[in-house]
């Protein structure tokens, strides 16, 4: 009896020096509230904190104890807008095959830090981590941009569709994409507004070669700061492929500003408010 009550104790001591019993070790489940500290994600981070329609914004965490997490797989997910592993830039708005292919609402991932392609409605929406046992949901009001569509009916059924600047601060340079239905309309041509300046002052490109989205950049030249207020940025002119008996407001609601970037004299992103 004296062996075996011996060897109960070398046992539970061994298990006791191992972690095993009533201990937890780091790869297995915890139970819901009982995660350990060292394992929590604090935050989720965006920068910028103000988040607007159709831009783009990246994603970061902070976690209690970072390395923990470092090589760690990181499930994200976002409720409205979709999720990219690389920042986009003029080049990507603007080329060929520029249609923000392989972005999607998750995305895994063993990076630090990520890139949301913002909603263009604005709303509340839920962005969501996990990474092994640790999770966590952020709710993020995502606000109307300081750019933004206007349609107007043209003669022989046409559309004219505009990108307009809203209280606009040192606004220098920008990269649009208006979205269209190519089985309703076709865009015809594309030119700049007047708010960044004549002909003279802006270097402008329009393409009307894609489908289902029409990319626009314009710049203002050389060294001069950026422009204030409202006004018109660029336009296109749409024509329909088919003449439709639906109510005009209907037809007018067939476009939608996609994703934008607008830069000031600096070249830093303008987000807004």
């Amino acid at each position: 009896m004296r062996f075996s009550l011996l060897c109960a104790l070398i046992l539970a001591a061994l298990l006791a020096a191992c972690g095993g019993g009533g201990g937890k070790k780091d790869n297995q489940s915890y139970p819901p509230g009982t995660l350990p500290e060292s394992r929590a994600i604090q935050s989720i981070n965006l920068s910028p904190s103000s988040v607007t329609t159709g831009t783009v914004v990246e994603l970061s965490a902070t976690y209690t104890n970072p390395g923990t997490f470092e090589n760690s797989t990181k499930f994200w997910k976002v409720s409205g807008g979709t999720l990219s592993e690389g920042a986009p830039d003029f080049d990507m708005i603007l080329r060929e095959v520029a249609d923000v292919s392989g972005t999607s609402s998750s995305l895994s991932t063993s990076a630090s830090r990520i890139y949301w392609f913002t909603p263009t409605t604005p709303g509340s929406y839920k962005i969501s981590l996990k990474a092994d046992n640790a999770s966590l949901d952020r709710i993020v009001d995502v606000t109307s941009a300081p750019v933004y569509l206007e349609v107007v009916p043209a003669e022989d059924d046409m559309m004219i569709v505009r990108i307009l600047g809203r209280e606009v601060s040192d606004l220098y340079q920008g990269a649009f994409r208006i979205l269209f239905n190519p089985s309703l309309y076709e865009p015809l041509a594309v030119q700049p507004g007047p708010l960044l300046g004549g002909p003279d002052d802006v270097l402008f490109l329009g393409l009307t070669n894609q489908v289902g989205f029409v990319p626009i950049g314009i710049t203002r030249k050389g060294d001069v700061p950026g422009v204030n207020g409202n006004g018109v940025i660029a336009e296109a002119l749409f024509g329909k492929r088919e003449v439709s008996h639906a109510p005009r407001a209907l037809a007018i609601a067939g476009f939608e500003l996609g994703l934008h970037i607008i830069r000031d004299s600096s070249g830093e992103p303008i987000w807004g408010e």
